[in-house]
């Protein structure tokens, strides 16, 4: 019975104690982040666009569009970084893991493009396969910091 109450008691300072700890769940809304994905998510969408509008013309082929793909993989991964740097005291690093995917997108994509037979109808349904992958990556990332940014209007509780 005394021992009962001895591990009830440590029970209650453990749980007690836990509600004393500042817990960060997510990072900090970055808004020059937030823009700069909603630019990249916007070339992107142009870019899909450029090339399944102009299959097998020289305006959508690959070695046009090559420069497309090396400043998309820069950007990302220059948010990367700055995720990474957000996110650093995080357990979990769900913006800077869906920037990571969506590096991998962009490399794919080039490997899709450069392989595809310009003009074909098969480069078209990849690309607008690809583009729904991309898109999902996007919303995914874009859903986060939407909530980051909600998060960062909420009141403060004091802590005593």
């Amino acid at each position: 019975m005394k021992n009962n109450r001895i591990y009830a008691g440590l029970v209650f300072l453990l749980l007690l104690g836990g509600c004393a700890l500042k817990v960060t769940a997510v990072g900090e809304y970055d808004p020059i982040l937030d823009e700069s994905i909603h630019n990249i998510e916007s070339q992107t969408a142009e870019h899909y666009d450029l090339v399944i509008s102009n299959k097998g013309m020289n305006d959508g082929s690959y070695s046009n569009q090559k420069a497309f793909y090396s400043k998309m993989r820069g950007e990302v991964q220059a948010l990367i970084i700055r995720a990474e740097i957000i996110e650093n005291e995080l357990k979990l690093k769900p913006l800077t893991d869906n920037l990571n995917e969506l590096l991998l997108q962009y490399k794919d994509l080039e490997l899709l493009h450069q392989i595809s037979e310009e003009g074909s109808e098969s480069l078209v349904t990849s690309f607008e396969s690809a583009r729904e992958a991309t898109d999902q990556s996007f919303r995914a990332i874009v859903k986060y910091m939407l909530y980051l940014k909600w998060n960062q209007k909420q009141p403060v509780l004091d802590e005593e």
